[in-house]
């Protein structure tokens, strides 16, 4: 997976960590990402989110605060799921070490690359962590559901996000958060190391996909992700009448995700839990 960190207005790439080669020059790939997304932008009012290109998987994520870009490369055969989930975690962490937030990034982004040059080294550990776990296909199938759930979470967060009025939303955040506070107390999650990387914060939502399934019971850590995802649904339901609900998942695309990736969610048989819990 190669991975570019780049300003969404200039261009510039912040961060580039290839881990594959190749045979095209790196500034030219960067500029017409970079042209790629702007147009989309322009032209359907939207980013891409994932395309297919020169044999290659391309997933975009993008942060409105910072105005950045987050891009992946890889593999056709690895889902654009688990491409998305990883680049997430990368755009979290990346987020929380130098962007912060909109006033201290505008404050001390000044076009010095350099400084950014440290982070590779919080990607490489990640990666390392991602490719050795998939040597084992019942690891690396785990790695699959957590992609899946890291996205079904990012999109539920955007609900809450865009859809709801302030005071809801601050009464939502307010009870995810208590309820990540007792999860976090709770005896056996602070005994297992991988259970506590199970985070949450109102600005980046709910973070799970730097999970470690080769350091844990692979069974107890779905069990709990997937009791996380049925509260926080509840949470929002209590505030939105099934009407609205369902409009506001179509309109963050949620249901046009489990239908793109339908196949792979039935093979990890997650496809009666998901529309059950979102349609029914």
């Amino acid at each position: 997976m190669n991975i570019w960190i780049m300003d969404g207005n200039s261009g510039v790439t912040l961060l580039y960590n290839p881990y594959k080669e190749f045979s095209v020059n790196e500034d030219l790939v960067s500029g017409l990402l970079t042209a790629l997304n702007q147009f989309t932008v322009v032209e359907f009012k939207q980013g891409i989110e994932s395309i297919e290109m020169g044999g290659l998987r391309w997933v975009y994520l993008s942060d409105e605060m910072s105005n950045l870009l987050f891009i992946a490369a890889d593999d056709k055969t690895v889902s654009s799921a688990l491409i998305s989930a990883r680049l997430n975690v990368i755009k979290h962490s990346f987020i929380e070490e130098y962007v912060k937030n909109e006033e201290y990034w505008k404050a001390n982004w000044f076009g010095n690359t350099d400084a950014f040059i440290p982070f590779k080294d919080v990607i490489n550990e990640y990666y390392e962590q991602w490719k050795e776990a998939e040597v084992v296909k019942g690891i690396a199938e785990f790695f699959d559901i957590l992609g899946i759930f890291q996205q079904v979470l990012n999109l539920l967060q955007n609900v809450i996000e865009n859809h709801l009025t302030l005071v809801k939303k601050d009464t939502i955040f307010s009870k995810i958060e208590k309820m990540f506070e007792n999860y976090q107390k709770n005896p056996y999650v602070q005994s297992q190391e991988e259970l506590k990387k199970i985070t949450f914060s109102p600005t980046t939502g709910v973070n799970i996909i730097s999970i470690n399934p080769s350091n844990c019971d692979m069974v107890i850590v779905e069990k709990q992700i997937i009791n996380l995802i049925k509260r926080i649904v509840d949470l929002i339901k209590e505030n939105l009448d099934p009407v609205s609900f369902i409009d506001y998942l179509r309109q963050e695309n949620v249901y046009n995700y489990i239908l793109n990736n339908f196949k792979l969610i039935k093979e990890l048989d997650l496809d009666i839990f998901l529309l059950q819990l979102l349609i029914g």
